[in-house]
């Protein structure tokens, strides 16, 4: 058997030439730029999502609060209800409500009585059948109405308690109403009840506030 001399390799032979050497670094250095820019580009999609995921959650438990105010009730009967609705999508929290009658602050909802008898001159009544209620405290969920004041309308043969119901019957044109209410995620708004868009505020403070009871 006749061996054949084996002819020596070129120096460097097994690496390739220079340019290819070149060409598989700069596709090196190519790919794993493109994985680090496909990195950062998921990454901003995933914080975004997340954000908007954050809005649509903080969106879905946002509380509205509406005041009602009405001279008859469900039944068609003559009756004063005074009410605050929550139209929003989430739970209320109602940290603070101040009422006011012609500038002057109200302690309880039954102080629109007195002031009706300060106005018309007349005694104080015992045996009104008037219901009430705190607003400032309460936790209303979504679709819920809070009485705060309601006053079944006095038979005309009372004529004294007649005029007082007439009388509180006129005050919401000299009343104004504003509250101040957080909702879950403690986002809080302050609502004047005028059919303005409520405007956001860092917190709800009670602290120098006169808040409307219902005692």
């Amino acid at each position: 058997m006749i061996e054949l001399p084996k002819i020596p390799k070129p120096p460097g032979s097994d690496q390739g030439p220079r340019w290819f050497q070149i060409a598989v670094a700069l596709s090196m250095v190519l790919s794993a730029s493109a994985a680090l820019v496909s990195a950062f580009r998921t990454s901003a999609t995933m914080s975004a999502l997340v954000e908007q995921n954050a809005r649509l959650v903080r969106a879905g438990s946002t509380p509205i609060l509406q005041w009602q105010v009405s001279n008859s009730n469900t039944n068609g009967e003559s009756e004063l209800v005074y009410a605050v609705e929550n139209a929003g999508t989430g739970p209320a929290r109602v940290v603070w409500m101040e009422m006011s009658y012609k500038g002057e602050k109200l302690k309880s909802m039954r102080d629109l009585i007195l002031q009706a008898q300060k106005e018309l001159g007349v005694e104080s009544l015992k045996g009104i059948g008037t219901t009430t209620g705190s607003i400032a405290g309460s936790v209303l969920v979504a679709g819920r109405v809070l009485t705060a004041f309601r006053w079944a309308q006095p038979p005309q043969t009372n004529a004294t308690a007649f005029r007082l119901w007439k009388a509180v019957e006129g005050m919401p044109q000299h009343t104004e109403l504003q509250a101040c209410y957080c909702s879950v995620f403690d986002d809080c708004w302050l609502t004047k009840f005028d059919g303005q868009v409520p405007q956001p505020v860092a917190m709800c403070q009670a602290e120098g506030r006169v808040n409307v009871n219902g005692s």
